[in-house]
Order: structure tokens, then C-alpha cells, then sequence
């Protein structure tokens, strides 16, 4: 039963970050959209009333910012995740190398891509937006608690 209960709690958690990410994302988006075409009549939520006071080009790199603090929000509840449903604490050091891993190839890419490109809306900026929609998501947790119980499985059923 507390097993059960610790799974609802980290899929409420995921879910929780999900949504509240979407929510901020798409308020953002549809700011800049405004701003951008000059849409008075665009309404934003009164939650997010915060944004329609901050310039566009402001409003855009913050977009970078709110997305490094999602991963470290979701690297941090992966890592709980991890620590708390898997045996072998193996897998949380399998969650930094990941998370580091999709963070460094995320720069490495998207700078690549501006260096070479001198802007950020190329295929690297999308593949890099690709990698950090990975990192912003339960995907990487699922993956490792999943192989955590594989691999318990095996070392059950072949013994060293």
C-alpha cells in the first residue's frame, strides 16, 4: 500500500509540473504573440497577468530560464522518484548522468547550430528543444524505475 501510494504521489508530482509548465509556456507564447502582432483583444490569464507587463524581448530569453528551472525541477523529482521506488541506488546516479547528458548535448547543439547558423530557429534549436522536452518530462523516471525492476528481476532469478 505505501508503495502504491509513493507511484501516486510522484505521478501527481509529474503531473503538477506538467501542467503548471504548459500553463506558463503557452501564457508566454501567446504574450509574445501579441506583442509581436499587435493583438490587443488577446486576453492572458489573470494568474499570468504578471507577463503582459514585461517587454517582448524580455519576455522571450526568460523563456530560457523558466526552462532550466524545469529541469531542475524535474531532474529533482526524478531523483526522489528514483531514490524512493528503486532498490538499487544505482539508478539515481543513472538519473544525474542522464539529465547531465541531455543538458550538455542541448548546449552543445543549440550553440553549434547558432554558430553556425547566426540565429536560434534552425534544426539544431529544434533538436536541442527536442532533448529539453525530454528532460522536462517523467519520461527519463519511468525509464529507470522501469529498468530498476527489470534488473531486480534478473538478479532475483540469476543469483550471482
Amino acid at each position: 500500500m505505501k508503495k502504491a501510494l509513493t507511484y501516486l504521489l510522484f505521478l501527481g508530482l509529474f503531473a503538477g509540473l506538467g501542467f503548471s509548465r504548459d500553463f506558463i509556456f503557452v501564457g508566454i507564447n501567446t504574450q509574445l504573440y501579441k506583442l509581436y502582432y499587435g493583438h490587443a483583444e488577446i486576453t492572458i490569464p489573470r494568474v499570468l497577468h504578471i507577463i503582459t507587463t514585461v517587454d517582448y524581448t524580455t519576455l522571450y530569453y526568460s523563456k530560457y530560464a523558466l526552462t532550466l528551472a524545469y529541469l531542475l525541477l524535474y531532474f529533482l523529482v526524478t531523483f526522489l522518484c528514483i531514490r524512493a521506488l528503486c532498490a538499487d541506488k544505482k539508478f539515481s546516479r543513472w538519473a544525474v548522468y542522464i539529465y547531465a547528458l541531455l543538458l550538455i548535448l542541448s548546449v552543445i547543439i543549440m550553440v553549434s547550430g547558432y554558430v553556425i547558423n547566426k540565429r536560434l530557429d534552425s534544426e539544431e534549436y529544434t533538436f536541442s528543444r527536442w532533448l529539453m522536452g525530454i528532460a522536462q518530462s517523467p519520461l527519463v523516471a519511468f525509464f529507470l524505475v522501469a529498468s530498476s525492476t527489470l534488473y531486480q528481476s534478473f538478479q532475483n532469478k540469476h543469483p550471482q
